[in-house]
Parts: C-alpha cells; sequence; structure tokens
C-alpha cells in the first residue's frame, strides 16, 4: 500500500526523527514531506540532515522550505541576517558541526538539500506547505511570507479552492496535540521543547508521535509528563 505521510517541524531533533522512522518503516512505495524547519533550536541539525539524505534512498521524499531554512539561505550572504539567524536558532545548528562552528565549515551537500527544499507540494487531495496559505489563490501564486511566515490564528484561513485538505506545521501547539480543523491540519506539536514530532499518514489518518530525546509517544502518555521531565533536567543543569 502507498502511504503519503506529513512529518512536522524536526528542529534538529534526530532522536525523535529516528524514532518515527523506525516506527513507520518507510519503503520506495511511500512518499514522505517533510514539512519545514527541520533545523534550528534543537542541537543535532547535522544529523538530521544526514538522515534525511539517507532517507531520501529509502521513499519518495518531498522536502518544504520553512522560515528557519529560508533564514539559513539568506544568511550566507548578508552578515546581519546571519547575526539575525544565528539569534533565532542558527546557534545550535552551527554547533552541531563543531564547537563554535562558522558556516563555511557547512558540507556542500547539507547545503545542497537546502537549496533544493520547494515551497509546496500537492497531491490528488491535500496540499502541503510549511506555514499558512491564502485560500483563494493557487499554490503557485501564493507569497513567500504566507507560505512561510504567516502564524495560524482564530479566525482560521477559510478552506482552499481547491477543495483539498492543507498539511501544515510552523505555529507551534502548545497543547503538544495536533490541530485539525478538517480542512486544514497543523502538524507542529511542539517537539524542540515539552511536545512530540509527529507523523502523520494522511490517506490512513494513522499518526506516530516522538519526543526530542527519542521515546515514542504511548496512548496514555500525557503531555504533562513531558513538561515534569523538562522541567527536572534544566533544574538538574543536564544538557537537553
Amino acid at each position: 500500500m502507498n502511504r503519503l505521510i506529513a512529518i512536522g517541524d524536526i528542529h534538529g531533533c534526530v532522536h525523535a526523527l529516528d524514532t518515527l522512522l523506525d516506527a513507520i518503516q518507510p519503503d520506495l512505495n511511500d512518499t514522505i514531506i517533510i514539512l519545514g524547519d527541520f533545523i534550528d533550536s534543537g542541537r543535532d541539525t547535522r544529523a538530521v540532515i544526514d538522515r534525511l539524505l539517507q532517507l531520501g534512498h529509502e521513499c519518495q521524499l518531498i522536502v518544504i522550505r520553512g522560515n528557519h531554512e529560508e533564514m539559513f539561505l539568506n544568511a550566507l550572504n548578508d552578515t546581519g541576517l546571519k547575526h539575525q539567524w544565528i539569534e533565532l536558532g542558527g546557534f545550535y545548528t552551527l554547533n552541531s558541526y563543531g564547537f563554535l562552528a562558522d558556516i563555511d565549515v557547512i558540507p556542500e551537500k547539507h547545503l545542497d538539500f537546502i537549496h533544493q527544499t520547494r515551497d509546496y507540494y500537492e497531491s490528488e487531495m491535500h496540499i502541503f506547505t510549511h506555514a499558512c496559505y491564502r485560500p483563494e489563490l493557487p499554490m503557485a501564486d501564493q507569497p513567500e511570507y504566507v507560505l512561510r511566515w504567516e502564524m495560524l490564528t482564530p479566525p482560521y484561513p477559510e478552506p482552499h479552492y481547491s477543495g483539498k485538505t492543507v498539511l501544515v506545521g510552523h505555529t507551534e501547539q502548545k497543547t503538544c496535540e495536533i490541530l485539525d480543523i478538517g480542512h486544514l491540519i497543523c502538524l507542529d506539536t511542539y517537539c524542540r521543547e515539552y511536545g512530540w514530532l509527529t507523523a502523520m499518514d494522511v490517506l490512513s489518518g494513522e499518526t506516530w508521535q516522538a519526543n526530542r530525546w527519542g521515546a515514542l509517544r504511548e496512548d496514555h502518555e500525557s503531555v504533562e509528563n513531558q513538561r515534569v521531565a523538562a522541567s527536572y533536567l534544566k533544574a538538574s543543569s543536564i544538557e537537553v
């Protein structure tokens, strides 16, 4: 059976990504869409990109450009924007390539991977992009700011005129639960803190979730347990 699986904002959380992929067991019949923001904030961006490069040989991989990838690409040629990117999570990306590393140490294949990200992807019944959309516009005419930066706030966008269900990330769901309003689904369930990295097979509705420490979510597991664990680690000065 061909599966169409979307994965929310990874943000350098490679343990969560590895756990999800172990659970999903993708094959060449599957299409996996990364909804953007796979870099920054978490501590293992280098390992995340390496894993995604490998994943591209295991399934049909589609990678969407998020606002963090956009900031990174802008930082390559602008010192001012580089400092801004570093302050907004890029510090952790650089550190994943070596203590106090700079952009020039990032491998060419990683740069190419980020450059090749796309604005959106459409299937027969779904649209995948990073942040948001204008319901009246074809995807090719959507403003880049909307696709990568606009937050989801009530009142939420109306259904896209195509009738397709839209899958996004970007707007952190601090409840750590999927936002599903029918025509619009947000899969950013706050993995970079105490939430989950979420994957969803949009054809069957099956979901998988893992936290940034690499633990697969059990049906009974509460977000409060995640908060307590994160607070304990920080209070104990344990690296998280």
